[in-house]
Formats: structure tokens, sequence, C-alpha cells
């Protein structure tokens, strides 16, 4: 039985050219629309010319694209010349092949970038085995929830802090005598016992302030307008006034920022923004308040130093640590600060210290960046550049100061308080990535 096989006529010659045309357009890169050269095939399947590939990654520089120019997945290891499709592309259009390699390398924009990318290719470890490619993780979301879920917490910490203040008698106790006012005054005296309602009126009636309490003696009780006869009464008077005097006054975060919201809210972002500025400042304008309190904290005196008051001049040895924090690590200022801290809030503790490492990486790459690119003569530039533009920022709140609910402002404190640290760890990572990318690079 004779077995017939059918054989194709051949092709005519405008047949033949129609299928060429078909075939070329499947060999047309997406990037240029014209006849591959140099095929390049990435991890997601898509091949393009060599030097269009180039072009794309070096397109963001001073940072490098990684991702297809069709699809925009990511592609892993470095791309590969495609031979069995170069070969292919080289055999059916040698002439557009020939003519499009000889314009590439007469232009001498294509040939630097393709020199850059092969450099960096040479760069990879050529043994490593690609790594597979991760499930996608939209870190906008994930951000998105925890600043929610910390956001939540602030407000119940809030609610809770509103409905559990302590009494004013409690915060007049933790507020230097020398800063009570009249109204102060009269509530210290009325919390003497039930015997003193006789005479608070008249202590408010006359304005004593702080200072004037604490100047006054047995003759000024016994005379005229205060007029206290019975010397029993004179003699608590004086005594819980001497107390007072004695009285060593640590103020603790709650404590402070009960007495002191707006200074408090100051201190927050100024030293997160300035805190060599902010320390210049307290130590120049709010020395016996502010700045000695601070030094005495975050560098106590040794045992041995005479501790007579609070406030006594620092030491030698104080003003010589705090100075060498001030110049090289002055976060961590903050944080010997804090620690002193660690038994009233634990966890706002762990806060402040986690947030002032974070920032002294940040203060540390900044003076490192600067002194390797030799630009360390621009840094008095560049800070007052950062101080005006937090001060227009800020501004509007300032002003709007004695109109802005305290509600809102104690949000605010506590926004800058918790939810400030993470973004702080947000701007680490890219400072740390962007450094690292350009070490490669180099």
């Amino acid at each position: 039985m004779d077995v017939q096989i059918p054989v194709e006529p051949e092709l005519s010659e405008s047949e033949s050219e129609e299928g060429t045309a078909l075939s070329e357009s499947e060999f047309t890169c997406h990037c240029c629309y014209q006849v591959l050269v140099d095929p390049t095939t990435l991890t997601c399947g898509h091949s393009f010319c060599r030097h269009c590939l180039a072009n794309w990654w070096a397109s963001a520089l001073p940072r490098v694209r990684r991702d297809c120019p069709e699809c925009r997945a990511v592609w892993t290891g470095f791309p590969k010349v495609n031979i069995l499709l170069r070969d292919a592309v080289e055999k059916l259009f040698p002439a557009d092949v020939n003519r499009r390699k000889q314009a590439i390398l007469s232009d001498p924009g294509f040939c630097r970038v393709l020199q850059m990318f092969q450099q960096h290719g040479n760069t990879q470890a050529p043994h490593a085995a690609p790594p597979q490619n991760p499930p996608p993780i939209n870190i906008g979301e994930f951000y998105s929830g925890v600043v929610t879920a910390l956001t939540f917490m602030t407000m119940v910490v809030l609610l809770y802090r509103a409905f559990s203040t302590d009494s004013s008698h409690e915060v007049l106790l933790s507020k230097p005598l020398s800063r009570w006012s009249a109204d102060d005054v009269t509530l210290w005296v009325e919390h003497l016992g039930i015997w003193t309602n006789q005479y608070k009126e008249t202590f408010h009636r006359e304005q004593i302030n702080g200072r004037l309490l604490s100047s006054l003696s047995d003759d000024d009780l016994f005379a005229a307008p205060f007029s206290i006869k019975n010397p029993s009464h004179r003699q608590i008077i004086l005594e819980e006034l001497h107390r007072l005097r004695e009285t060593r006054v640590s103020l603790n975060l709650w404590q402070y920022k009960d007495l002191y919201l707006g200074k408090s809210l100051f201190l927050l972002i100024s030293l997160r923004n300035f805190p060599r500025l902010t320390l210049l400042y307290l130590f120049l304008f709010d020395y016996d308040d502010t700045f000695l309190p601070f030094i005495h904290t975050s560098c106590p005196a040794t045992p041995d130093a005479p501790t007579d008051t609070p406030l006594d001049w620092p030491g030698w040895r104080q003003w010589a640590e705090f100075l060498l924090m001030y110049f090289l690590l002055p976060y961590q200022l903050l944080s010997a600060v804090a620690w002193h801290w660690m038994s009233v809030h634990y966890w706002t503790t762990g806060f402040i210290i986690a947030h002032a490492a974070l920032l002294t990486m940040l203060d540390v790459c900044f003076y490192w960046t600067l002194w390797k690119r030799g630009q360390m003569r621009t840094l008095p530039r560049c800070v007052w550049q950062e101080v005006f533009r937090v001060m227009m920022e800020e501004s509007l709140f300032v002003l709007m100061w004695s109109l802005i609910p305290q509600f809102f402002c104690n949000c605010l404190f506590y926004y800058n308080l918790y939810i400030c640290p993470f973004n702080t760890a947000a701007l680490v990572k890219r400072t740390l990535l962007q450094t690292d990318t350009q070490q490669r690079r180099i």
C-alpha cells in the first residue's frame, strides 16, 4: 500500500515577504519599537534592546531602576543577553541589526550608559543564586495600620489622663514656689486646714504671690493686713512655708506638661529638630527653671559634690560631661533625662530612649555625609534653612495658640511623643538604604 505524503507548494515571493513582515513585529523592542539589538530577557520574560534597558536602568539616577519597562515587575540578579534570540534576530534581519549597531556605537550617550550598566553588573556576585521573588508587601497599608493603632492607643491614654488627673493641690506642690500666683497661694493656705478660712481672703485680696509669700516673717503675719493674732496659727504657716522652701522640686514628664503645656510642645518639637540650638536657648533664656534641672538630671554631680539646693551651679565635671555630649551626641542627654523617669512612666521612657537612638543615627549620618562630600562649610546654611522651614511651618500654630483648644494641644503632644518615633524609624531606613545604594554605585 503506497502512502502519499502531501507536499505543500512553495510560497510565492509576495507570500514570503508577507511572512517576513509578520515575523518582524515579533522581534521588536517595546522601548524603541525597532528590531531588537543584543536582546536582553528579564526574569519576567520580556525582552528589550540592551541599550534601551540600560537607558531605562539609569533614567532615575542617582537611584537606579530595577523594574521591567513593560510590566513593572522587579527583576532579580543581573540581566544577560539572550544568545538564542540574538542569533535568530541577526539571521533574520542582518541589515537592520548592523545599521542599528553602528548608530548605537556612534552615540556617546548610549556608550556611556552601556558602560555604567555593565560595570554595575560586574559588581554583582557572579556565583550567587538569584533570590526568589518574595510576596509583595504593601508598606503603605502596613504603615497606615500601625499609625491608626497607635493613634487609637494615644486617644485612650489621653482620655485616661483627662479623667485621672492629679488634684490642683498636688500639681501646685510640684510647682516651684517662686512661680506661684496669688490664686496658688490662696489654694495652699486653704489646704492648711479649716482654721485658715478666716485668713485666705486676706491673702487673695492682697495678691500675695509665691515670691511675697516666701519673704513673710512672724512680724509680717502679726501686723496688718494679715493680723494673725493666734501664735499657733502663725507658727504652722511659717513651718509649712519653711518646708516649701526646703523642698527639692523634681518634676516628671506629666507634671511638667500639666504646668507648662506650651513649653512642653516647644521642647518636643525643637529638641527633635535642633537639640544643640534648643539647649543653647534654654541656657540663655530659661536657665533657672529648665536648663539647670536638665543638666543636673542628665549629668548628675558626684556623691561628694555639695548639694545644698537643686539649682546649684554645676561643677566642672558636670560641665565637661555635658559639653562633650552636647557637641557629639546631644540626643543621649535626652535619654539620660528620660532614664530618671523610668519608675514613673516605664513605656514612655522606652519610647523616648528609642527615639533618641534613632535621632542619633540620623545626626551621625548627616554629619558623616557632609564630611565625606567635603561640604562641612555649608553646615551653617543648612541649619538656618531648616530653622527657617520649621519656623514657617509652626508660626501659624504659635500665633493661634491662645485660640487652640487644650484637647487639640494634648493630642499634638501625644502625637509628637508616641507617633513621631515611627516616622523617624522610617526616615532612618530610607537614609541607610540610600547610603548603601550610593556606596555600591561608587
